[in-house]
């Protein structure tokens, strides 16, 4: 029998809502239906007795369970809800009570992103993994305090080095991303501009080619300063030597003077 035509018994679905519900609410995080089952099949393993109704439990059932769940907890209006973010699920307050919380816990007032910040955040989300000069070709603008502040802020991090010139960062989008903006996963995602998917070739060729050029202008800066320390260098040595040839005759002379012979009475 498929997992998408398991039958159940209404009272194992009760018991399965429960140990769902619990799960979810104690986790610290998003919790996912893999993650579940993985958790009630160990405990019937470990523990035996009642918790072996629930050694071969599968994905599906738990989704149904779940689907159950969801529906109560909306039912209930206490407040909260169950929300698929992250790849997971997890309990969250209902937006409308908001205010009450940030002064319960002393929040004050959500911090908001400036409009140049939602503007490179969504480079980057759409973009991921994508370089500074990438971002900079796409917004035609400087973006790296912009940048400073989402990795500050725990939206964005460093996924590595790209092959082009100069292997500059790279940036993507973390789980925390997910979360703060309640997304199950980044096809979730609305396009915010469309000119972003129409540019994707000229804007590689065109930043592949800004990052050489960088590059290139960044070792010609290294060689000109080189340059010039060696001329400096050179000058040194040379006005030295000056000054040796100026002062070379005036001790001359001087030997000169005491070398000749003074006249006798």
């Amino acid at each position: 029998m498929s997992e998408s035509n398991v039958e159940i018994n209404e009272d194992d679905i009760l018991d399965l809502k429960q140990i769902i519900g619990a799960m979810i609410f104690g986790a610290n995080r998003s919790l996912s239906i893999k993650e579940m089952k993985k958790t009630l099949r160990a405990v019937a393993e470990e523990s035996g007795g009642p918790a072996k109704a629930y050694a071969t439990v599968r994905e599906s059932e738990i989704a149904q369970a779940l689907e159950h769940l969801i529906v109560e907890v909306d039912q209930l209006k206490g407040g909260m809800h169950i929300a698929e973010v992250a790849g997971g699920f997890r309990f969250q307050s209902d937006p409308q009570c908001g205010i009450w919380l940030r002064h319960l816990l002393d929040k004050g007032k959500p911090s908001r992103l400036s409009q140049p910040g939602l503007e490179t955040l969504a480079v980057i989300a759409y973009r991921q993994p994508i370089t500074r000069a990438q971002i900079e070709a796409i917004r035609g603008v400087s973006v790296d305090h912009v940048v400073r502040k989402l990795l500050e802020m725990q939206l964005v991090r460093i996924s590595g080095r790209s092959e082009l010139p100069g292997r500059p960062f790279m940036y993507a989008t973390t789980h925390y991303f997910l979360e703060h903006f309640g997304l199950r996963d980044l096809n979730q995602l609305e396009e915010v501009n469309p000119m972003l998917k129409r540019r994707d070739v000229a804007v590689s060729v065109a930043t592949a080619q800004k990052e050489a050029t960088q590059s290139e202008q960044e070792e010609a800066e290294e060689e000109a300063e080189e340059d010039l320390f060696a001329e400096e260098e050179l000058l040194e040595e040379d006005e030295a030597v000056e000054v040796e040839e100026v002062e070379a005759p005036e001790s001359t002379e001087d030997a000169e003077d005491e070398e000749k012979p003074t006249d006798t009475p």
